[in-house]
């Protein structure tokens, strides 16, 4: 980004960019109900989860047996604002920055990355992982098992692994790896490869000794920014694949420095926890 055009639109592309490719944990999550707040800091929503039904034999003497239809539901509200803001004086714009991108809106994406990397596991570890078995495999395969008994569909699943569970794994032959499958997409998202169906990930944010089987719509993740502010002359809010981020730039005449100040809402929640079963390592 030449600094010729730095913009608040620019910065926040670029930003947003680093913060889409830095993040791991976002890409296991659900992140549809971005599109159903329309407030800030404190806005809800309630998300329907879907009723149970029976299906019996039916007996003509006896007839129809009707069911009630009762949904659960659980309420899901935007969390705090983050924000990465940094000053930059006059002399740093005449004789230090040479690329805005690289020194500035890459490292702010990645600082926001890495906070939202930092909330969805806080809220992930919240479900207790299984003591370690015999085997970490057969640990896996009971902890599949479980979901598979809470009728959780197949698809979508993915393992999210700490360090220590991934390098238990990755010398591991039942560990197809990322890099014989050809999908240098998956390298770039921390795809060390599959195991079992589902996509292995590791999370440099996770606990070192745990490993969690999520499925999509167990874990939601929502980033929303505020609005543009009035009283800004240079702002603006950029949106791409369910991840938002405002970056607005000020300048502070008393000390003759700019500030670029980028923030978004972040939030994590799990939504359907049977959804999700742990595992770890001794």
């Amino acid at each position: 980004m030449a600094n010729t055009l730095i913009t608040p639109t620019n910065v926040a592309r670029a930003a947003l960019a680093t913060y889409q490719y830095s993040s791991v944990l976002p890409g296991v999550c659900n992140r549809t109900y971005v599109s159903e707040f329309g407030g800030g800091s404190g806005d809800t929503i309630t998300i329907r989860k879907q009723a149970s039904l029976t299906a019996s034999l039916f007996d003509r003497a006896t007839g129809v047996v009707a069911q009630d239809i009762t949904e659960g539901s659980v309420t899901l509200t935007v969390g705090d604002l983050y924000d990465v803001s940094a000053h930059i004086t006059q002399e740093q714009w005449d004789l230090d920055l040479e690329d805005f991108s690289f020194q500035v809106a890459e490292p702010m994406g990645k600082a926001m990355a890495r906070k939202a990397e930092q909330l969805i596991a806080t809220e992930l570890e919240t479900v207790a992982p299984a003591s370690p078995g015999s085997t970490l495999l057969g640990d896996i395969v009971a902890a599949r098992s479980s979901l598979t008994a809470n009728e959780v569909p197949a698809d979508s699943r993915v393992l999210v692994v700490g360090s220590d569970v991934a390098a238990a794994l990755i010398t591991d032959d039942n560990l197809i790896k990322a890099d014989q499958a050809g999908d240098a997409n998956a390298l770039r998202n921390a795809q060390i490869g599959r195991l079992f169906g589902m996509p292995v990930v590791e999370s440099v944010v996770l606990g070192a000794k745990k490993g969690y089987i999520v499925h999509k719509e167990a874990l939601t993740f929502v980033t929303i920014t505020p609005q543009v502010p009035r009283g800004a002359a240079n702002a603006s809010v950029q949106n791409y694949d369910g991840q938002a981020m405002r970056v607005v730039f000020d300048y502070d005449a008393v000390k003759k420095q700019d500030l670029v100040s980028a923030d978004t809402y972040l939030t994590a929640k799990i939504i359907r926890s049977e959804g999700i079963a742990g595992v770890s390592v001794a």
